[in-house]
């Protein structure tokens, strides 16, 4: 695994009350294109609003690393049926085991 990224810093600038957010809302997503802003209720985060390109970066990111995350399971899989090789299943019997 991958080191963990902590979170985010976020600025008192950047915390909206929900009930502020829906009455300026206009400005909040003006706002969002520069920095994400983050929508409390009851004092805790409940909800981030990021422009468009920022979330297919990330959407796009989450995609590759999902990717070489299965990647690597597979090899490590395949890398375990080489060394022991009387561990291997049919593939039949894996499909009907999943269910």
């Amino acid at each position: 695994m991958g080191a963990v990224m902590e979170k985010p810093s976020i600025t008192n600038d950047q915390l909206i009350k929900s009930s502020e957010a829906s009455k300026h809302f206009g400005s909040l997503r003006k706002k969002a294109k520069t920095t994400p802003m983050f929508i409390t209720e009851n004092g805790s985060i409940d909800s981030v609003l990021i422009n468009y390109e920022y979330y297919e970066r990330m959407y796009q990111r989450l995609a590759e690393l999902e990717a070489m995350e299965e990647e690597n399971i597979l090899l490590q899989r395949i890398d375990e049926l080489e060394k022991n090789p009387e561990s291997a299943i049919p593939w039949r019997d894996a499909r009907r085991s999943n269910k």
